[in-house]
């Protein structure tokens, strides 16, 4: 049996070990060094003839065996022992140290196969902490039978405080080094992005840059996955289209399987605050690539592709608002000579050219199902780059607005010199909507044509009556053109008396009593309405009065009749009870 040593000479020994393992640690920075380290110089101090070293794993219920002098070291890194299980993993549990003369005879011990234990006959246990929180169970053990006293007790858990401080600034030191690592790495990404988007390089310069320190191919997607650009599109394997996965909160990247062959891609939201702009995907190639340099490739490139896509959709949004209010004056009608002058200004400053000849051509969904879908940010994003596309390479100098569930294209004669040129067009936009609108459908209505400026608000109104009319008889996915209405546009038929005042009563009943007990002209401003073509404008000025006067009025003849005026089918209805009404008298 070993000899203890003397308790006078407990003091001096303890001393003398502290300063050995404080001294060897401040000149050793590695971390498997420090645990070799500790565990000789604890061996040789206490006299004893191994030493192990478990220490906690994150999920704080298991212990691992990280260092050992005399145990298989082959198990290093194996050996896992869950907090109360055996006599380390009893001393991690009540953290209070062990002594154990006899491990045969210790109801908490447990042998592990492969860690060559069962020669050994003593053992002493004492938990290391770090304040409140524990680092792990240091363990020695002798071959002869020993009675552990107080004193090494009181040594063993002196060790145990300077181990604890020892890790504790290793871990320390380690997570420094780390951050530091990603600091500079993410600053060194954040540069080369800011400077590719402060050159002006563009989307897809961007978008090559993120692949190649990502290890993937890179492309960017709309928010309801359809692919929008990307680098070599038609030979990078990335599919036209991917099945969106639910992101949400402030989630960073989600991994899926998509393109034929299925393959990983991981998708990264490209965000402004709350609003999805688009989605980054970029391929999962398996090659040997630094897990926290794709991540912050991911990263760094979505803030900066939020930025040139917002930059963008600001720039479009700005100039699709001005040509649409230009184009909105313009179908409004009623203008007069400087007014017209000032607005072809105006769309040359937009490099746009205002036709004197043009055709009016209208697209729009065909039921209310297919409209409320195409009200979707989305869509309407989707629907205007379909059409860009054809407008620019068919339609160049045309004047489009996309509202949010219709289009408006102002063709020139020179495009399309009859109406069969501009129904060949038509059925153009319709093909290039289609996919948009799936799993509804649109149709295509068209105007006469325009002779000046001042006619194109009519070629508008009639195009929309074409589509309303043959929607009416259940067209659907159609090309309707005014002129081929025929006998549509024959709505006036003879009726009996009793017939046509029943009709007068139901659309202008509440006008007309309306009219019996109050001084405001709503009837006379409906019949200059219909007199001016429906051209507001041109009715407030014929009837000497402002133009929100005119608005006022309208907005009470609405509510009492419950009649929508925009609506063309309405104002056909309308003009004739208006007939009707001259010619009864009423």
């Amino acid at each position: 049996m070993k000899s203890k040593i003397p308790d006078s000479s407990l003091a001096a020994r303890e001393l003398s070990f502290l300063v050995r393992l404080a001294q060897a640690a401040a000149s050793t920075q590695r971390p498997d060094e420090l645990l070799e380290l500790i565990i000789r110089e604890t061996t040789s101090a206490i006299g004893t003839d191994v030493c192990s070293l478990y220490l906690v794993l994150p999920s704080g219920s298991e212990l691992l065996l990280t260092a050992t002098n005399g145990l298989n070291e082959n198990m290093v890194g194996k050996v896992r022992m869950r907090v109360g299980e055996g006599i380390t993993g009893w001393v991690a549990d009540s953290r209070r140290p062990a002594v154990v003369p006899d491990v045969s005879k210790e109801p908490h011990w447990k042998w592990v196969p492969g860690l060559d234990e069962d020669r050994f006959h003593s053992m002493a246990s004492v938990p290391i902490e770090s304040g409140p929180r524990l680092v792990g169970v240091l363990n020695v053990q002798s071959t002869d039978r020993r009675e552990f006293n107080s004193g090494d007790i009181d040594f063993l858990r002196g060790i145990a405080a300077q181990v604890a401080g020892i890790l504790e600034r290793s871990e320390l030191q380690r997570r420094t080094e780390v951050q530091l690592a990603e600091i500079r790495l993410s600053h060194d990404t954040h540069e080369r992005f800011t400077k590719l988007s402060l050159d002006g390089a563009g989307i897809p310069s961007i978008l090559e840059v993120i692949g190649s320190l990502a290890g993937g191919r890179a492309a960017l997607y709309s928010p309801d996955g359809y692919r929008v650009r990307g680098v070599g599109e038609s030979s990078d394997g990335m599919p036209a289209r991917i099945q969106v996965p639910p992101i949400g909160g402030a989630a960073r990247e989600v991994t899926i399987n998509a393109g034929r062959p299925p393959r990983p891609l991981d998708v990264v939201p490209v965000r402004a605050g709350a609003d999805v702009l688009g989605l980054l995907v970029v391929g999962v190639d398996g090659e040997s690539v630094d897990p926290e340099g794709r991540l912050r490739a991911l990263e760094h490139g979505s803030t900066v592709l939020a930025v040139e896509l917002s930059k963008e959709r600001a720039a479009a949004e700005v100039e699709r608002r001005l040509r649409g209010d230009l184009i909105e004056e313009v179908l409004a009608g009623g203008l007069e000579a400087d007014e017209a002058e000032r607005i072809a200004r105006q769309a040359e400053r937009l490099g746009h050219r205002l036709p004197q000849k043009a055709w009016v051509v209208v697209l729009e969904p065909d039921d209310d199902k297919t409209e409320a879908a195409m009200a979707a940010r989305g869509r309407q994003d989707r629907l205007d780059a379909a059409l860009s596309g054809l407008i620019r390479s068919r339609l160049p100098g045309a004047l489009t607005l996309v509202r949010s569930v219709s289009a408006v294209f102002l063709v020139p004669d020179e495009l399309a010199a009859d109406l069969a040129a501009v129904e060949k067009l038509a059925n153009q936009l319709l093909a290039a909507a289609v996919p948009v609108m799936k799993p509804g459908s649109g149709s295509v209505g068209i105007g006469n044509l325009a002779h000046g400026v001042g006619e194109l608000a009519r070629s508008h109104m009639e195009a929309r009556q074409a589509l309303r009319l043959t929607r009416r008889a259940g067209g659907r996915g159609r090309i309707a053109s005014y002129r081929s209405l025929g006998a549509f546009r024959l709505l006036l038929e003879v009726q009996s008396p009793d017939a046509l005042r029943r009709f007068v009563d139901e659309l202008l009943g509440p006008l007309l009593r309306y009219a019996q007990s109050r001084d405001t002209p709503l009837l006379q401003t409906l019949e200059a309405l219909s007199a001016a073509r429906w051209v507001r404008r041109a009715a407030a000025r014929n009837l000497g009065i402002h133009i929100n006067s005119m608005t006022y009025r309208v907005e009470r003849i609405q509510t009492l009749t419950g009649l929508q005026l925009d609506d063309p089918e309405t104002r056909v209805a309308i003009s004739i009870a208006l007939r009707a009404r001259a010619m009864l008298g009423m």
